[in-house]
């Protein structure tokens, strides 16, 4: 990453930081990411992993789930291959009776949508892969509709915490809490 899109990184990050609080994990983006990223054969855009990597798995206002490479695993774990596996197979065994509902395929097809988060009601966040024409990583809402939204995922976390988003995606005051821990190096 050059030193221009990591300032902006960083502005970013630190006006995420003044709405959800003090970063509370700070981890190693290389570490957290590296062998999820060396097994799945792709990497995952800056700003996510840098979030991610920051904050750790949690809820942003009691309503969405954000799920981390290296969260253990279990029932108070948010770990984001698990996230991979049952979002993998719920949008493939639906998309084969419903398709017009699917238009989108889901990680491991390849250029599949990346899930990274769940609400509370069970839609999910996706981070979809640039495809033909397009050169940047863009956000996916599904909520019953599928959504595409043509920015990076502080972006669109910035724009959904403020009510700038069209999708009610989160509402309420900002806030992030913990769940689970992250397993150590």
């Amino acid at each position: 990453m050059d030193i221009r899109a990591r300032k902006g990184l960083l502005v970013e990050l630190s006006r995420l930081s003044e709405m959800l609080g003090f970063p509370q994990v700070n981890g190693d983006v290389s570490r957290d990411w590296s062998e999820l990223e060396e097994g799945c054969g792709f990497a995952l855009p800056d700003d996510y992993k840098e979030f991610v990597s920051a904050y750790g798995p949690g809820c942003i206002n009691e309503q969405l789930y954000l799920f981390h490479p290296r969260a253990t695993r279990g029932e108070d774990g948010l770990r984001l291959d698990m996230l991979w596996q049952q979002a993998s197979f719920a949008y493939g065994e639906l998309s084969l009776s419903h398709p017009e509902m699917y238009p989108y395929p889901v990680h491991p097809v390849p250029g599949g949508c990346i899930p990274i988060a769940r609400s509370m009601s069970g839609n999910h966040v996706f981070l979809r892969p640039p495809v033909e024409g397009m050169q940047k990583w863009s956000v996916v809402v599904e909520m019953g509709n599928w959504f595409v939204l043509d920015m990076q995922f502080t972006s669109f976390l910035w724009g959904a915490l403020n009510g700038d988003l069209f999708l009610p995606v989160i509402e309420g005051n900002p806030s992030f809490e913990p769940v689970g821990t992250v397993e150590p190096y």
